[in-house]
């Protein structure tokens, strides 16, 4: 049964609600969605310029081919150091862990040294302690880090307990933490330090280079960037803490020592409030969380091979006031991503992203504000698809569907090139596609199938044009009927009785079928309704369910065709030696009650009322005055310019007093036949005669009718009469109007 309330709006409100509560729940299905739609936009994106101030300096195939495989001496890195120095770098990144001492001096190092040196004279002792100084390459990599006044070195840090507890190389340790009391941000601002919210990314252990190498950097910062639950790296963690110390990544502490500019971060206990670096604000999530705002697939950055820089191919001009990240780019390092641009992304060009990011100001956000703008726009956009679907068709609908739906994608991807704003893609979308698609189950399920039954059912007695009105407007159909004025048609066969008596139950049925079909097809062709058959009666009305203002008009019409169709089928009948038909019929205009009647259950599509009756009375009348079409005053009046007519009389229906105007319908505007055209004067003057009891006359003019056309049935009538009166004059009050005594 259908629910009353429920429309296709209603359908549309409820799964928009839905909707909004999916969208709070934050289901890791739809936000995985979510991070692939942004990663889309990211890639639809054209690769963007960038700045030469961020420089890399890989560890590359070429490199690793010239200089051996990694890991290189400890002393060979400490001439990178010394090279990138001595070209002008303005800070030096390296974004590799030294946790080991080196246990091993390469021969041609040694070579190196003894060519550089006379040994004679030394002994066995001092050679020992000589080997000792030269094989300590770590000591000579401290050194150049120290000397450069300009090395930032990277640790990483194990975000889980059970995370460090498999790695033997994670430390935990005070005096491993103390390593890094120069790596904190220049200022924290906290509501009260002694509280680290719970929100922020905690460090439960780190892996650090050597002590020595810790010592010597100018700072260090993490590397580590925790990849999301689909393996892409898209956020920076900005803050880490570990108990009451808060620690910045490996690039702001590049920048850091590049612009030589404090880093600040405000702390709330709800929220990660702000991180400056000098008085440049740099966006974050309320967890610290920086979204990359990547530049392009990766080597978008400049690539230099260290190799290059070792030998001294690059120099100064490529290097100067630079800031030099040194990172691996080659696969068999291992120190390869998954980002938005697709897999095996170095991660050195991760950090050199974000530190370009910084630099230029140039930044993805996704502000506090954005989630009430996705909720906003799923309410707006399932209302609205609500409202198109009370009006359009599922086909409309849809089309208007893929116009929003496209138009709300080129806006995201506006916003998200334009104004650098990240708004949820899929969550919109997918909400107006639930919309549609609840819609479209909604009318499948009730309003396609009430409108399957309508047509179903009323298609076999009302005009197509009538039916799909009907199909689009149901309302018209409620239980219950309404006041309308409407032109109603009563037909029947004259002798029928006598006939159907000669004919065989199969027989009849055939002659029927094919008399009911003809003529129904008629009244549908002026979309008329057919209200029942009662054996071989026509029950009909024009002018309900869809209302038409000349529905008199199209009674008459319809009437004129289906006389003119009948006397084509006695000819037809006549010459296969059938029977043959003729048909009569009463038209009359007035207000009735139409609607359905009957039960919740079980109802018709009818009529009931006065002018009803009248009708059916007119339709017996043509006995009386032997004609086949009478309409009433009533009917004449509304189409009066449209039909030829000729007055018969003014008649008292059984049941009413009131006396009623009638007349036979001769034909459309214009047209008439020969024979009626000719007695029709003859007729009319002696109509006069018999209102006006000049019997004599009367008989006269009827008498010159009937000589032209002698099968006028209305002229044998008044001349029948006026020899009645003639001999037998009516009462004194009679008014001329004649008293039907039958139905």
């Amino acid at each position: 049964m259908k629910i009353r309330w429920l429309n296709a709006f209603t359908v549309s409100v409820l799964i928009t609600l839905l909707s909004l509560y999916v969208y709070s729940l934050k289901l890791p299905f739809l936000e995985l969605l979510e991070s692939k739609a942004y990663d889309f936009k990211m890639s639809l994106r054209d690769p963007r310029p960038v700045s030469d101030q961020v420089v890399i300096v890989a560890i590359d195939e070429p490199s690793l081919k010239r200089e051996g495989r990694w890991p290189w001496p400890r002393a060979r890195l400490a001439k990178l150091v010394d090279k990138l120095t001595e070209s002008g770098a303005a800070v030096i990144g390296l974004d590799f862990l030294f946790p080991e001492r080196e246990t091993s001096v390469s021969l041609d190092q040694v070579k190196h040294e003894i060519a550089k040196r006379d040994l004679s004279g030394l002994n066995r002792e001092k050679l020992t302690n000589w080997l000792d100084a030269v094989g300590d390459s770590d000591a000579q990599f401290a050194k150049s880090i120290r000397r450069s006044e300009r090395t930032v070195l990277g640790y990483f840090v194990y975000a889980t307990a059970e995370q460090a507890a498999k790695d033997s190389a994670a430390m935990m340790g005070p005096k491993e933490f103390e390593l890094l009391d120069f790596s904190q941000y220049s200022m924290v601002q906290s509501s009260d330090h002694s509280i680290i919210p719970d929100f922020l990314q905690p460090i439960y252990a780190v892996g650090l280079s050597l002590p020595s190498l810790m010592d010597a950097a100018n700072s260090a910062g993490y590397v580590s960037f925790p990849p999301e639950r689909d393996g892409v790296i898209r956020f920076m963690p900005m803050v880490r803490v570990h108990k009451e110390a808060v620690f910045p990544p490996f690039s702001l502490q590049l920048l850091r020592e590049a612009t030589q500019l404090s880093a600040v971060v405000r702390i709330f206990p709800d929220r990660v409030g702000e991180i400056r670096l000098g008085d440049s604000p740099i966006p974050v999530t309320e967890e610290g969380d920086f979204l990359v705002n990547y530049y392009g697939p990766k080597q978008t950055f400049t690539y230099l091979s260290a190799s290059d820089v070792i030998d001294g191919t690059v120099g100064p001009v490529q290097l100067k006031d630079k800031i030099v990240l040194v990172g691996a780019s080659a696969a068999a390092l291992h120190d390869l991503h998954t980002t938005p641009y697709g897999p095996l992304y170095p991660g050195v060009e991760v950090h050199a992203n974000v530190i370009e990011n910084i630099l230029q100001q140039d930044y993805l956000e996704r502000p506090s504000w954005v989630p009430v703008l996705d909720m906003t726009m799923i309410l707006v956009t399932g209302i609205l698809l609500g409202l198109v679907a009370l009006y359009f068709k599922a086909v409309g609908t849809a089309v208007l569907l893929v116009v929003g739906v496209g138009g709300y994608l080129i806006c995201d991807y506006l916003l998200f090139t334009r104004l650098g704003l990240w708004v949820h893609t899929v969550s919109p979308v997918l909400s107006q596609f639930l919309v549609y698609f609840g819609i479209t189950l909604y009318r499948f399920t009730f309003e396609e199938r009430e409108k399957r039954f309508i047509k179903n059912a009323f298609s076999q007695y009302l005009a197509p044009a009538v039916v799909d009105q009907l199909v689009e407007n149901p309302k018209l159909l409620n239980l219950g009927g309404e006041d309308k004025v409407l032109t109603a048609f009563f037909s029947d066969l004259a002798n029928f009785s006598s006939i159907s008596e000669q004919l065989t139950a199969g027989e009849l049925v055939i002659l029927l079928n094919e008399y009911l079909t003809e003529m129904t097809d008629i009244v549908m062709q002026y979309e008329g309704t057919v209200d029942k058959f009662e054996g071989d009666a026509i029950i009909a009305f024009f002018g309900a369910p869809i209302d038409f203002k000349d529905h008199a008009t199209r009674t008459c019409y319809a009437a004129l065709d289906m006389q003119k169709r009948l006397a084509q089928l006695r000819n037809s009948w006549k010459r296969k030696g059938r029977h043959e038909l003729f048909m009569r019929i009463g038209i009359n205009t007035g207000e009735v009650t139409v609607g359905n009647m009957g039960s919740e259950n079980r109802f018709d599509y009818t009529m009931i009322g006065d002018p009803v009756n009248v009708a059916a009375r007119l339709e017996g009348a043509n006995k009386q005055y032997q004609t086949h079409t009478i309409l009433s005053e009533f009917t004449y009046e509304l189409a009066k310019n449209d039909i030829e007519v000729r007055e018969l009389d003014s008649i008292r229906v059984v049941g009413k007093q009131e006396p009623i105007k009638i007349y036979e319908l001769l034909g459309r505007k214009g047209e008439m036949e020969d024979h009626i055209r000719l007695i029709l004067p003859h007729f009319q003057e002696g109509l006069g005669h018999y209102k006006n009891q000049r019997w004599e006359e009367g008989i006269t003019c009827f008498e010159n009718a009937l000589n032209l056309y002698e099968d006028d049935g209305p002229s044998l009538t008044y001349f029948e009469r006026c020899i009645t009166f003639q001999y037998h004059s009516p009462p004194p009050d009679w008014d001329g109007v004649f008293a039907m005594r039958t139905k």
